[in-house]
């Protein structure tokens, strides 16, 4: 399935529901704990003991001190990991918020292969960018994986509500924004109270962030400016562009390249009322593109693909390089 939601997955979604009609829609942001039960993540994670040597469908072998991770409610085999792996449970991540204090909501929850990988979108403080209404939002996603595809981890990001944009925090510190807790090695609490105590900053790294935000917004590009960001990103992404093209291939790219680039001029032009003429607006015209994109093989993207593909792959990370682009520009 392109949204990755297979017959034993569950989300929540507050205020929207998603594009393939899954999961529970609920009017307003629930809490961490309630968020918990309405996205159906209310289940726990056991290892196996050792399984000795076996053969998958793939021919990989794993040695007689590889466990696996069952989920306990279906008795699914979710990962082969390593004796070691220490699981870190669903409900933790709900635990967790409640350490940023104050009222935290969750925005959307979820499961995607079958429990394998768990999001949590946290949300949190929203303010003016411009000081002319382009509202942005500060959120917190929580991310984790029973099969060793990914750390349990934290990382900062917005959702500009004017064109339900979703970007990666991008401060010059770039990556080192995210917090990781690997499920290896010893004193797995003292990690996970490492954790607790990390996202506890989460507020202050919103006031930098704002900050940023805030900065950017206040510088105003003329045409060609932007016409050279946005050739800089575009390069960035999706490589070289030939503007004299001497051949087909080279003609068919400089084509995309004009067509992809006028995009995100409209984009631009339809929210220099609310986010300006400068690098903001210039940088969130590209994100906005990043986000909603059509794939390559023009299969169509769902609101849980594209929660995948923007917190947990290329989205994510073509987004944070373009914010950084963006600062270093001014």
């Amino acid at each position: 399935m392109s949204h990755e939601m297979y017959e034993n997955d569950s989300a929540v979604y507050a205020g929207q529901a998603a594009w393939h009609g899954l999961g529970t829609v609920v009017e307003e942001a629930p809490s961490p704990y309630e968020a918990l039960k309405l996205s159906g993540l209310d289940w726990e994670v056991e290892k196996s003991g050792a399984l000795g040597a076996l053969r998958h469908d793939g021919g990989i072998s794993y040695t007689s001190e590889a466990v696996a991770t069952i989920r306990k409610d279906t008795n699914e085999i979710l990962g082969i990991v390593g004796p070691h792996y220490e699981v870190v449970q669903n409900k933790e991540l709900f635990d967790v918020a409640y350490e940023l204090g104050g009222e935290v909501k969750v925005e959307t929850a979820g499961s995607l292969k079958n429990g394998r990988q768990i999001y949590v979108l946290l949300k949190g403080d929203t303010f003016d960018a411009t000081g002319r209404g382009d509202e942005v939002t500060e959120h917190l996603a929580l991310l984790n994986s029973h099969d060793k595809s990914l750390s349990y981890s934290a990382m900062p990001t917005s959702v500009r509500i004017v064109c339900a944009n979703t970007l990666a925090m991008a401060l010059s510190e770039g990556e080192k924004r995210m917090f990781r807790v690997t499920h290896y090695g010893k004193n797995i609490q003292e990690k996970l109270q490492a954790m607790r105590e990390a996202l506890s900053m989460y507020r202050e790294t919103g006031k930098m962030f704002r900050q940023t935000v805030q900065d950017l917004s206040m510088y105003s590009w003329d045409r060609h400016q932007i016409s050279n960001f946005w050739m800089n990103v575009y390069q960035t992404i999706e490589g070289p562009v030939n503007p004299n093209p001497s051949n087909e291939e080279e003609e068919n790219d400089y084509k995309k390249a004009v067509v992809t680039l006028d995009s995100w001029s409209e984009t631009f032009d339809k929210e220099r009322h609310l986010a300006g003429t400068g690098p903001w607006n210039a940088a969130n015209a590209v994100t906005n593109w990043i986000q909603h994109r059509v794939p390559t093989r023009g299969r169509k993207r769902t609101a849980t693909s594209k929660v995948q593909r923007n917190l947990l792959g290329d989205g994510q990370k073509q987004s944070l390089k373009v914010m950084q682009m963006a600062m270093k520009a001014v």
